[in-house]
């Protein structure tokens, strides 16, 4: 797949590949712009696309990494990112979701999975995810969770859970032989909270299911608001999101959310 050209201005190689780190949006002026996200959103995700770019790149010391062998552009740099101190780890709860968004193999629903927990693993310094939620399209679910339970079987990942499942989805899951680990968790929409269906409570209830509510939009990113971005700090290319990771670092005993970011993966297109 053709590298995008970047501008000499800001002396970035061509590149294949994009990650993106926004890092801890609790500390930056993203915070303060989506006090209220009451439907499906994606509204803080661009936000904190847009500062991060213009953060890392925009200054004088632009903050990224370039790796040629696999010719990945990763902004920004992680060599200055905060860790969750070991000391620290069994104060805090982790938790996870991630989007499917790319065109996808077969093969990709467990390479995604893997690298997504990977990503997180990097970030935070850590070595297991108390919480991993995956927003999945229609047949995905087996391959998926096929690596979900390899990763719960090696102690990386604890609870796992689905998204905006409905009440057949979530019959279906728990009646299939083949899923050894069920999931503990159903994502619901705000917008479908105050309708849920007495079938569905009634089925998690017996499952010892929890049922959540959420703002995100399951298309949470595509290749235009992706590349509309990007141009906007003067890099000229056009990539498509595979995937975003949305997390939280909850402190337990004062029942606050410390860390919350995003990582957003793609590819460039020709």
């Amino acid at each position: 797949m053709p590298a995008q050209a970047i501008p000499e201005l800001l002396d970035i190689p061509t590149f294949k590949h994009l990650t993106l780190y926004t890092g801890n949006v609790m500390r930056t002026s993203v915070a303060g712009r989506n006090k209220v996200l009451s439907k499906k959103s994606n509204t803080e995700l661009l936000n904190a696309i847009d500062d991060t770019l213009y953060t890392s790149l925009d200054g004088n010391e632009p903050s990224f990494r370039y790796h040629e062998q696999q010719s990945i552009l990763e902004v920004p740099d992680l060599r200055s990112r905060s860790r969750i101190l070991p000391e620290d780890r069994d104060d805090v709860e982790v938790t996870a979701k991630l989007f499917y968004l790319g065109g996808k193999q077969e093969n990709d629903d467990a390479l995604y999975i893997r690298s997504s927990v990977q990503h997180l693993q990097k970030l935070l310094g850590v070595d297991t995810i108390d919480t991993f939620l995956v927003s999945l399209g229609e047949g995905q679910v087996s391959s998926a969770w096929q690596q979900l339970e390899t990763l719960h079987q090696q102690n990386i990942l604890s609870k796992l859970g689905v998204v905006d499942f409905s009440h057949e989805q979530l019959e279906s899951i728990l009646s299939d032989p083949s899923i050894r680990v069920k999931p503990s968790i159903n994502q619901i929409n705000v917008d479908q909270c105050c309708t849920m269906p007495s079938a569905m409570i009634d089925l998690a209830k017996h499952h010892h299911i929890e049922l959540l509510h959420n703002g995100d939009r399951a298309d949470i990113l595509d290749t235009e608001s992706l590349s509309i971005l990007l141009r906007k700090h003067n890099i000229r290319a056009t990539v498509a999101p595979q995937f975003v990771i949305k997390y939280h670092v909850f402190v337990k005993c004062r029942s606050v959310v410390s860390d919350k970011g995003y990582v957003v993966v793609g590819d460039s297109l020709p």
